[in-house]
């Protein structure tokens, strides 16, 4: 499976460093520039750099090409607020015949889903008649449990929607919990 791992060992170092990942991830996405609403909560300056997705998701390995947008939806301001950030947006990996055979191995369960509330400025970047699939343990994969994400699979064309609260870039130094 190249893009869900899920016999990959998880330690309880990493484990412990959730409050450390969260706010780490925060400072990450606060500190590349992501855009937050301009004049309301919940919307988004879409972006198309490739390297914040890839850090952040490294299991799509190189991508061809993504649209995202980070931002705080609690909070109508121009940039997104220190403890609070979701990222969403959708991913073409360049091998997205990795992503269809995800989509059909079993062990996977993906279920049949429709993607809720997404920003206007990324439902307008899907694909159209897409076919959205979901699994829990893809989800889990991805995510390492260490923060909440979705990752939406499109049967069709193979791309990828993602929606996650406070993803930590993983090209770096693991979290870790320090005591004060």
């Amino acid at each position: 499976m190249p893009y869900a791992d899920l016999n990959g060992a998880r330690t309880n170092a990493r484990s412990a460093g959730v409050f450390a990942a969260v706010l780490m991830s925060v400072l990450a996405v606060s500190s590349c520039g992501t855009a937050g609403s301009e004049g309301g909560g919940g919307t988004c300056k879409v972006r198309h750099e490739t390297d914040q997705i890839t850090s952040r998701f490294p299991s799509f390995k190189q991508l061809e090409s993504t649209s995202w947008c980070g931002i705080d939806p609690d909070v109508p301001s121009r940039l997104p607020s220190q403890n609070n950030i979701r990222l969403v947006g959708v991913l073409n990996a360049v091998d997205d015949q990795a992503v269809l055979n995800d989509l059909d191995n079993s062990a996977l369960e993906f279920r049949p889903v429709v993607p809720a509330n997404v920003p206007p400025e990324i439902a307008k970047l899907l694909p159209k008649g897409a076919e959205w699939m979901m699994s829990k343990q893809v989800n889990k994969s991805i995510t390492e449990d260490l923060y909440s994400g979705s990752f939406y699979y499109d049967k069709r064309s193979g791309q990828v929607l993602f929606d996650c609260s406070n993803p930590f870039r993983k090209d770096g130094p693991s979290p870790a919990v320090t005591s004060s």
